[in-house]
């Protein structure tokens, strides 16, 4: 019997035995050593999760702004845009200053949102960039006091990846985007909405296909009874490729706007073209606004655009630094009848203050040659 006390059975049997008489007689067993735990590695937040693709694919409109976008990208999932950045783990600093909706603020998300964003939204990255001017253009809140930046603060010194932020900006009033094509809109989004807000730049104000002309956040005009303003986007794309196109539309614009202003030029045909224009946009009537001052940029835009062609196209002859002859140059002289001939009027001849001497003498800069003048 004494071979088998030293075995393992037998010694489990008489711990047992010695526990029970210990409980019998009330004393409390030993204690268990601890078992060691290996501490759990904190769970990283959501910068560095795999980001979600959502259910739906909403395909953003070229040059349309952050703010519409998300507006869309909500609205397909029937909630709201501060409720889906939350979703997505984006904080927001600046809540307040996305009133006024789409047209009154935009945002600006950092790099951690914008792939969060673009994941979601099931479209690379690049091809969001390119669509949303305004996406990458983010700057992080100034304000100290806001709750967000001071959490984002705490889990950096922590150690931890801070979370994507966005922030809300409110828009000056010439970045206001514009009303895009409600035709076009509808086809893009396949019948979904009609109404979203583009950037669009100066050679795309006007669609084409449809004769709208995007002018404000709120409205959109009708071109279809000035056929000359499709004439004129069309000689607007072909402009382009010349070198000095961009100063010659801005020189050009700035012309016939104080043409436009003190009525000096081209008034007749202006404001008959500002009739037919009012006549077929009854439901675009600007409150508190005179449709002279409404539409100035629509209204002139046709010979804008011949007026930028002729300054781009026309080098005109340097004039010696020391001339002081105040009659014109013969080439100034032809200068003058033939914009008068593409612009269709008679003649050409504005006041002597006028922007467009302003144009002839900044072009004409002195040369350093002594007598006639020298061709450029």
């Amino acid at each position: 019997m004494n071979r088998h006390i030293g075995s393992p059975g037998a010694i489990l049997l008489l711990e047992s035995v010695a526990a029970a008489q210990a409980c019998l007689r009330g004393a409390a067993p030993a204690p268990a050593p601890p078992v060691p735990v290996e501490p759990r590695a904190p769970r990283p937040l959501c910068p560095v999760d795999p980001p979600t693709a959502g259910a739906l694919r909403i395909r953003p409109i070229p040059h349309e702004s952050t703010a519409s976008y998300l507006e869309r990208l909500s609205t397909a999932y029937r909630t709201t845009t501060a409720h889906l950045l939350d979703g997505l783990g984006i904080a927001l600093t600046h809540p307040g200053n996305n009133r006024g909706g789409p047209g009154g603020a935009e945002l600006h998300l950092d790099a951690a949102a914008q792939h969060r964003l673009a994941a979601f939204a099931r479209t690379p990255l690049d091809d969001l960039r390119r669509a949303l001017p305004n996406l990458a253009a983010y700057r992080l809140s100034p304000d100290p006091r806001t709750s967000t930046r001071a959490r984002t603060r705490r889990v950096a010194a922590a150690g931890e990846p801070p979370l994507p932020a966005g922030t809300w900006r409110r828009r000056e009033p010439g970045e206001h985007p514009v009303l895009a094509c409600p035709t076009c809109t509808l086809r893009h989004t396949r019948g979904a909405t009609s109404r979203a807000h583009i950037h669009p730049p100066a050679h795309r104000v006007l669609c084409p296909l449809h004769r709208h002309w995007s002018l404000d956040p709120d409205h959109h005009l009708t071109t279809t009874a000035l056929p000359e303003l499709g004439r004129a986007h069309h000689e607007h794309q072909y402009l382009l490729r010349h070198p000095r196109a961009a100063d010659a539309t801005t020189w050009a614009t700035a012309i016939t706007t104080r043409w436009y202003d003190q009525q000096s030029v081209l008034a007749t045909r202006w404001q008959h073209r500002l009739k037919r224009l009012a006549d077929s946009n009854p439901h675009a009537a600007p409150a508190g606004k005179s449709w002279a001052l409404y539409a100035r940029g629509l209204i002139t835009y046709p010979e804008t655009i011949v007026l930028a062609r002729t300054l781009a196209t026309t080098r005109l002859p340097r004039r010696p630094r020391h001339d002081t002859n105040p009659c014109p140059h013969p080439a100034i002289t032809a200068l003058c009848r033939s914009t008068a001939h593409r612009l269709g009027i008679a003649r050409l001849t504005p006041p002597p203050d006028d922007l467009w001497w302003t144009w002839i003498h900044h072009t004409t800069t002195p040369t350093t040659t002594h007598g006639r003048w020298t061709s450029r």
